[in-house]
């Protein structure tokens, strides 16, 4: 099968709107949780970041980022087995990623966390939001896959000791479609889904139209920044 093979050609307009909420990294230590094939590591060392450590579980995904990304640092591990041995970070991202904790774990996972957050620090994250559109549309959230409320994320990160600063809401009907689309031709016809731009181009208008309360055009992912209490 063949596969898009430069993390610019990966990114959708979920990457890149998370990279605008992030804003100015220059001189900034980052902590990534669960970094995937390293889009973000990409993005902050292009940004100027002081020190990038991105952790993951997969041993080929960071083995990949070790030879895309070189400049930042790669971690084979747990996010939950990660220390303060590894430093104080001013920047700490959890992207798409407490979703797939055990169910329960995401609290003191995020109190784990936050010793490695420096007292003037922000945690970004991303989760998929729980609303009728979004669950009715995505296949994983009949096999367990977590989605979140407003309320629910305030409630885990007040529980860890953090407080949210803002939050907003992007991705609709055309990001669920495109997801399934997906899925179908990933696992059943094991190839590169055909109309990637299209669909790309779909998802990227809804991800410009974020909004700070859910509506039926951004209703599918919830992006929240918070701070230590």
């Amino acid at each position: 099968m063949k596969h898009r093979s430069t993390i610019g050609q990966r990114l959708t307009g979920r990457h890149r709107f998370l990279c605008e909420m992030a804003g100015d990294l220059e001189g900034e230590e980052i902590l990534d949780l669960g970094c995937g094939f390293g889009w973000f590591e990409k993005y902050a060392v292009d940004r100027r970041c002081r020190r990038i450590v991105g952790v993951e579980s997969n041993p080929r995904l960071v083995e990949l980022c070790r030879k895309d990304v070189p400049e930042a640092e790669f971690l084979l591990m747990d996010a939950a087995d990660v220390t303060p041995d590894s430093g104080t970070f001013g920047v700490l991202c959890a992207f798409d990623f407490l979703e797939h904790l055990p169910r329960g774990q995401e609290v003191a996972l995020l109190r784990r966390v936050l010793d490695l957050l420096s007292p003037q620090g922000r945690l970004l994250l991303s989760v998929p939001y729980l609303s009728l559109l979004s669950a009715a549309l995505d296949p994983a959230f009949y096999f367990g896959h977590r989605h979140y409320s407003a309320v629910r994320i305030d409630e885990l990160l007040r529980s860890a000791g953090f407080r949210v600063r803002r939050t907003y809401f992007a991705g609709g009907v055309w990001e669920q479609v495109s997801m399934i689309w997906l899925y179908i031709f990933k696992w059943v016809f094991r190839r590169e889904m055909p109309y990637q731009d299209f669909f790309e181009r779909k998802r990227t208008s809804e991800y410009e139209g974020y909004r700070p309360q859910p509506s039926i055009g951004a209703c599918v992912t919830m992006f929240v920044e918070a701070k230590p209490e």
